[in-house]
Formats: structure tokens, sequence, C-alpha cells
């Protein structure tokens, strides 16, 4: 396999193709640094992270219709029951406004669920935006955001970018500057589920196996709140603090990172609760190198990315 061809480039947020749809891209992202402070009263728990959108991404293709009715279908990876998903919570909320008309959404999914990269978060968010241009419902910013923190607590984040400091239960955003940088992100095969990893980390932290949890500190430069550095220059700092949690959850991810960490001879870390994990580069020669690097069974689940541009 062709490392080049594993490339994931920018890409346009928003076009209009000749039938009058809309196509919108929804970004990954990237805890660089993930801070877990205490189970608030609320029952969330008070997090402190560092993100960035990365540029893997679904499609959104939204086409009106004037029956009022909202269909969602969706090919590529598994998107769950159509009712459930986000993006229709997402465009009920918006129609609830008091929007007549309808909508056909196509969601190609790209993103793996379950693996701390938000898909399904940036889905939401995307289709929040994208309705709100296509119906025209005059929602400003903080309206917009009202919603988004309606439907989950990391949905907020991709109403901003490329970076922000997350707080709170994830609610409380605020953009910050950051050198491009690129990374090797390997997909897991296996999901992460939030709720366990949560619970798991609950538990080290209260039992006899708090001492496994690591607390980490973050270092000067992540301190400082803007990484314009390149990555070479604070990727060492950086914490997560839910990955012993996941790797309770999920045993094979703490050899899926023994075993890239080997190969590619750089930090590896974990975005959200798991499993996705990557290595960071200054430049994209660099992330080429770094897949060259990997064994082929590994090479097959990884994408070379970069820090998306809005």
């Amino acid at each position: 396999m062709n490392p080049d061809n594993l490339i994931c480039r920018a890409g346009d947020e928003c076009r209009t193709v000749a039938d009058g749809a809309a196509v919108w891209l929804a970004p990954a992202k990237l805890n660089l640094t993930l801070r877990v402070l205490g189970r608030r009263d609320d029952g969330y728990h008070q997090i402190e992270s560092i993100v960035a959108k990365v540029t893997l991404y679904d499609q959104l293709t939204f086409r009106p219709r004037g029956d009022g009715q909202l269909r969602l279908e969706c090919t590529g990876l598994d998107c769950g029951p159509m009712e459930q998903n986000l993006v229709m919570r997402a465009a009920r909320l918006v129609k609830e406004t008091g929007v007549p008309a309808g909508v056909d959404i196509h969601l190609r999914k790209r993103i793996p669920a379950a693996a701390g990269l938000g898909g399904g978060s940036s889905d939401a968010a995307t289709t929040l935006k994208a309705l709100e241009s296509l119906w025209q419902v005059g929602l400003g910013p903080a309206e917009l955001r009202e919603l988004a923190g309606r439907l989950g607590s990391d949905v907020p984040l991709f109403l901003d970018g490329p970076a922000v400091r997350m707080g709170g239960r994830g609610l409380e955003v605020s953009p910050i500057g950051m050198a491009c940088f690129h990374a090797v992100l390997y997909l897991p095969d296996f999901d992460c589920p939030t709720a366990e990893v949560y619970q798991t980390f609950d538990r080290l932290s209260a039992g006899a196996d708090q001492a496994e949890r690591r607390p980490g500190r973050f270092g000067s430069v992540v301190r400082a709140g803007e990484l314009v550095e390149p990555p070479s220059q604070w990727r060492d700092e950086l914490v997560n603090d839910l990955l012993p949690a996941a790797e309770r959850v999920r045993p094979q991810l703490a050899a899926l990172r023994r075993r890239l960490a080997e190969a590619t001879g750089g930090p590896v870390h974990m975005s959200g609760s798991g499993g996705a994990v990557f290595v960071l580069a200054d430049t994209r020669a660099q992330a080429v190198e770094v897949l060259r690097r990997l064994p082929e069974e590994l090479l097959v689940r990884c994408r070379a990315v970069s820090l998306n541009p809005w």
C-alpha cells in the first residue's frame, strides 16, 4: 500500500451541487489533552481539554423537500438507528423553531463511532449550521450554541475552530491559536464505549487502584494555552487522564499503542475516551515517513491528517 494514498487533505466546509443540494463536511476531532477534574453535582465530569479539528470528514448532503418531512439515509460506516442519530435529533431541533420545510439528508460516514473522534457530535453541529443556512432560520451564534449543548457535551466545540480549549462538562468552549500540525491517526477496529471508560475511571480514582490512574500534569507550553509552536515542541507534554481506564476497558488498546510506539519511535496519544490513537508530526513529509515505518496490518487502518483550517 502506498502511504501517499492515505493522506487526508483539507476540503471546503460547504459547496452547492447542480440540483440545489448543499454538501457539507463534518471534521473529526483530536483531544490533544484531556484532564478529568472530578464529578460535578449534575452527574457529569468536570474536564479540561485542548481539542483540534482534523482533516478526516463525514460528508452530509442536504436536499430541500416541500412536504415538511425529515429523512436521513446513511452509507459507509455504521450510523446506528436512524431515528436516534444525532443528525436527526439536530434537524428536529432546528425544525421546532417554526420551520415548515423538510429535508432529505444523506450522511456518508467515514469517522468511526465510539473511537474518541467526535464524529456524531460533528455531524450534529454541521446539521445545525447547514439547516440554519438552508432554511434561513435566523439563529444567532448563541442560539446555535444553546441547541448544540442540548444535543451533547462535544457538539458545541464543532461550532468553533480550528482549535479550542474546552472546560466544564464540555460546553465551555473558547478558540485558541494552534500551529498547523500533522498526525498519523489509527482508526481502531474495536469500539471504546465512553460511559464504560468514565465508569472505569471513577473506579480507578476511588479504589485501591488509584495509583494506576496516573493523573498527568501539563507542561509549561500546554499550560500557556495556545500551541503556536510545532508539535515537536509540546507533544511530550500531552496528557489524557482517561488512557488507563480505556486500556482496562479494551486491553487490546495497550498492545496497539506499544506496537505503534515501537514502529514509529514516537509518543502515541489517545483521543477522547479512545480508542483512536495518533502520532504527531511537524510536517506532512514527516507524517508520511511515519506511515512508511508501519507494518502492513497497521498501515491499512491509518490515515495522515492535519489541522483542519476552519
